[in-house]
């Protein structure tokens, strides 16, 4: 009878879920999405590539060239961290962004130099 007085109750009662894309989740304090490289800011230093543990950062620090794939990103924010320790940096910042999906590889990787490899708009 237990089983029967559960299902009920969920049937009628309160919804715990929500209707997604007509309704935006509240993300919380300190939520790390998408990876943001400020080429304006960035001293090309290799730091952030150093430190990133899938891989997912490539620096050639002689072309000045920054390649992100959130494809391999883990969104553990290593990279902006070590951005942060050097003095006035912050060329890599964790944005709220949260859907990222495409359908093919190539959606999935940002340059900084020449045009972007990916389909989206990064600004």
């Amino acid at each position: 009878m237990k089983l029967v007085g559960n299902a009920l109750r969920s049937l009628f009662g309160r919804r715990f879920t929500r209707k997604y894309p007509k309704t935006r989740p509240e993300l919380p304090e300190g939520f790390r999405g998408r990876v943001k490289h400020l080429p304006e800011k960035c001293i090309y230093c290799g730091l952030c590539a150093k430190y990133c543990p899938s891989g997912a950062i490539k620096v050639d620090i002689k072309n000045k060239k920054f390649e992100y794939n959130w494809g391999r990103c883990l969104f553990c924010g290593q990279c902006e961290e070590v951005c942060h320790t050097m003095p006035k940096r912050d060329a890599i910042k964790l944005t709220r962004e949260f859907e990222l999906s495409g359908k093919d590889r190539k959606d999935f990787r940002y340059s900084s130099k020449g045009a972007q490899l990916a389909s989206r708009n990064f600004k």
